[in-house]
């Protein structure tokens, strides 16, 4: 029974109840001795007796009062009386953040001084363990203004662990905002206290935290499993800063920022660019839900290359012939569309747009296409395969641990595989890049403008490590061809930085020159980026959830709106925010933003998926799809005559739309569409990727093509076209693929595998001389 006002505990005088959870009570008290008021937790709980757990408590407490920072509350006094552990804390008169709403800039202000405390904190070897609104306390100034944000409960999280208590219900409460890998058995770490302060920052904003379930079990699979949510379906107005709360809450400790400051600053950053930075309106109401708050918390202390014949099947689009274009007023010349690798007869290797002396300068697209950040996408809503546990395991585990000890994980299981939400392969003519386990770049084939970015033009028949690059995320190759002879660009996320390097005579690199680079040259003007993707001249880029895209422009591929004159710079493309996925080939742009798709540029195949086949030069919304989380371009060329098709990932399903000649789009048939086409018999894809008429999907942990097969990219064992999605056999956990210039690879197993064209050894094994490469290849890297 609560104590009553009045009542003495270790001296002090209750003065009155401010709280009560399942760790036990806050009351506000009168210290006599001092003749003030403050704080005081009792620990009521089952085993709080336990001589063990009284001495984890004192150590505890002596460490939290050893903190001295603004916005950490101050430990005043602490000991156990009547068998019962207690401390007492500073009163601060002001709610905590789960009883109270902010405007976006408080939260920003608020944000700033507990991202500094958490990391004080960890810099003294202390993890706060259950970092959420409840536990956040704000005072203000006469004025209003907020003056202190203040963290409460250091030390009570791992308390909350000790095997001597029954405390399932505080574990569950906090479970809204804990880390996946502390779910999964894995000791907290600093970087689990900014998974929970990204979490709570999501909550403030949005009204509703970014996972919530009807069960606990729910709950935790969707921590573990689920891909954070974009803040901009829900608060369009803050789409900036999603791709900031994104990376705080990803799965892999690794991914997120360096430190709780760098978070926050980098959210301040987004927040502004954004008119709501400074606006009084604030987050909505919450709604219901396991998981969704419900007031004020329980423990708050106040209320293309040269080369012979091949079997004959689509090629890498040269470029679209038809009418020619106008070099823009900075460029001098330029490559016209010339027919590139052709689909009758037996069509010649690979080979990208030409350039013709004299003639005005038309870049191709790169002929197999790139594969964008948006290939990828989202993490499918729904996956069958990578469990470490079954649900009903986990059932029997929360009602065993609600009758002895705390939550807890079998760490004996692996964790759950994240859906990958980046490209870490790409591939174009002959050049071909990916990224490994430890988010190292390697890169190896064609390397005439410097586009392995070893600092040479050597090509290289193996895969080399691209220096200074790390914590790699993306990775896009492009580019076309020029006097007869590829031109390729590679761009790659690092550290949540853009960088390109290759060829830039069209500016595609994004520094303002137009020389090659042979190193990573990194994109001024962004922020955090989080997805990019480089084609036949221009490049395209989210940066804090906007698009920018820069370079060659013709036909409106950089969606700047009308005129034909490239970018030098990175501009941003207005219309489109909250973007998670991009994805250009040939002169078609398509982005994902806050779950909607938007397409523009060349659509003479209907690619853009609006019912027509009119040019688009600003971003044109495909109304048919919603929920969508992943997209690809592809590009070819059937007898001289170019074609483009576009695929997608919406609510767990593939659309295809655009040319079908080879049955790419997966509809049994080779009847063209200008609106998206649901393939039949898919359902839980988390990736899907394109290119010349060739599609593939990852569905459930296996990888499945269909449409042209000429090169063997199908993966079939054979050479045959596949009408209807076909399982690459020969791979395991597939968590990613990627086909571009008829070869196609794949990360499966943590194991990095291609196959396909191989004429100039694009598979970077020069072991394996076929040509054409029918199945699953392993490729050493390093």
């Amino acid at each position: 029974m609560p104590a009553q006002p009045g009542s003495k505990i270790a001296g002090y005088t209750v003065v009155s109840l401010l709280g009560s959870g399942g760790m036990g009570e806050v009351y506000l008290v009168e210290n006599d001795q001092l003749q003030r008021r403050e704080a005081m937790k009792v620990i009521s709980v089952a085993g709080a007796s336990n001589p063990d757990f009284q001495q984890r408590f004192t150590n505890e407490a002596r460490t939290a009062a050893s903190l001295d920072h603004p916005s950490i509350i101050t430990i005043h006094n602490h000991g156990i009386t009547d068998e019962s552990p207690w401390y007492t804390m500073s009163y601060l008169e002001g709610p905590d953040l789960a009883s109270t709403r902010l405007t976006p800039a408080e939260v920003g202000n608020v944000l700033r001084q507990v991202g500094d405390a958490l990391d004080y904190a960890h810099q003294h070897h202390v993890v706060h363990r259950d970092i959420k609104p409840a536990n956040i306390v704000v005072t203000r100034d006469k004025d209003g203004a907020i003056r202190r944000a203040v963290v409460l409960d250091f030390g009570i999280a791992k308390l909350a662990n000790s095997p001597q208590l029954t405390a399932m219900n505080s574990i569950v409460g906090t479970m809204t905002y804990t880390a996946p890998e502390v779910i999964g058995g894995q000791t907290a770490g600093p970087a689990a206290d900014q998974y929970s302060l990204a979490c709570a920052t999501y909550q403030m904003l949005a009204g509703n935290p970014p996972f919530a379930a009807d069960n606990a079990t729910a709950l935790m699979m969707a921590h573990v499993q689920q891909p954070a949510p974009h803040l901009g379906a829900l608060r369009p107005d803050l789409a900036a800063v999603g791709a900031v709360l994104q990376r705080g809450m990803a799965k892999n400790p690794a991914e997120r920022f360096p430190d709780c400051s760098t978070f926050a600053a980098e959210f301040n950053r987004a927040l502004s660019t954004t008119s709501s930075g400074t606006q009084t309106t604030v987050a909505p109401t919450p709604q219901g839900g396991f998981g969704a708050p419900s007031g004020s918390a329980a423990f708050s202390p106040i209320p293309q290359s040269s080369g012979g014949s091949h079997p004959s099947g689509p090629q890498a689009p040269p470029f679209p012939s038809g009418p020619q274009y106008p070099s823009g007023p900075q460029y001098q010349s330029g490559p016209q569309y010339q027919s590139g690798p052709q689909f009758q007869g037996a069509p010649p290797h690979v080979s990208g747009p030409q350039f013709q002396p004299g003639a005005q300068f038309q870049p191709q697209s790169g002929q197999f296409g790139q594969q964008p950040y948006g290939a990828f996408g989202a993490a499918p809503k729904k996956s069958k395969k990578g469990l470490f546990i079954g649900l009903a395991v986990v059932a029997v585990l929360i009602v065993a641990v609600a009758g002895t000890s705390p939550l807890w994980w079998p760490s004996s299981d692996a964790p759950a595989r994240e859906a990958l939400i980046a490209p870490l392969l790409a591939s174009a003519s002959g050049t071909t890049c990916v990224v490994d386990e430890k988010k190292e770049l390697y890169c190896w084939g064609d390397n005439e403008q410097g586009q392995l970015g070893d600092g040479s033009e050597s090509r290289r028949s193996t895969p080399a490590k691209v220096a200074g690059l790390t914590d790699v995320t993306a990775v896009s190759v492009g580019g076309y061809s020029l006097d007869g002879d590829f031109r390729g660009t590679a761009c790659a996320v690092s550290a949540g930085a853009g960088y390109c390097w290759g060829a830039g005579l069209l500016d595609q690199i994004g520094d303002g020159g137009s020389t090659d680079r042979s190193t990573p040259t990194k994109v001024p003007g962004l922020g955090v980026v989080t997805g990019i993707a480089t084609s036949d001249g221009n490049t395209c880029a989210i940066s804090d959830g906007d698009v920018f895209c820069w370079g060659f422009n013709i036909d409106g591929r950089l969606g700047t709106g009308p005129g034909t004159a490239g970018v030098k710079a990175p501009t941003k493309v207005s219309g489109v925010s909250g973007a998670t996925a991009i994805a250009t080939n040939l002169s078609t742009t398509c982005a994902v933003a806050s779950g909607s798709l938007f397409c523009w540029g060349d659509n003479d195949h209907g690619q853009i998926g609006d019912g027509t086949t009119t040019t688009r030069q600003s971003p044109t919304k495909v109304t048919a799809l919603s929920d969508v989380t992943a997209v690809s371009v592809g590009t070819g060329t059937d007898d001289g005559t170019p074609f483009a098709n576009t695929c997608a990932v919406a609510g767990g399903d593939v659309y295809c739309w655009g040319d079908n000649s080879y049955g790419q789009l997966g509809d049994g048939g080779t009847t063209d569409s200008t609106s998206p086409k649901k393939v039949a018999d898919i359902s839980g894809a988390s990736n899907v990727t394109t290119d010349v008429a060739s599609t593939c999907a990852v569905i459930d942990g296996a990888a499945k093509c269909w449409g042209n097969n000429s090169r063997g990219q199908l993966g079939t064992g054979g050479t045959s076209n596949v009408s209807a999605p076909t399982e690459v056999t020969g791979l395991g956990d597939v968590r990613q693929v990627v086909t571009s210039w008829s070869m196609t690879c794949a990360i499966s197993d943590d194991k990095r595998y291609c196959w396909g064209l191989n004429r100039d050894n694009q598979l970077g094994r020069p072991d394996v001389s076929t040509s054409e490469q029918t199945t699953p290849l392993e490729i050493t890297l390093g």
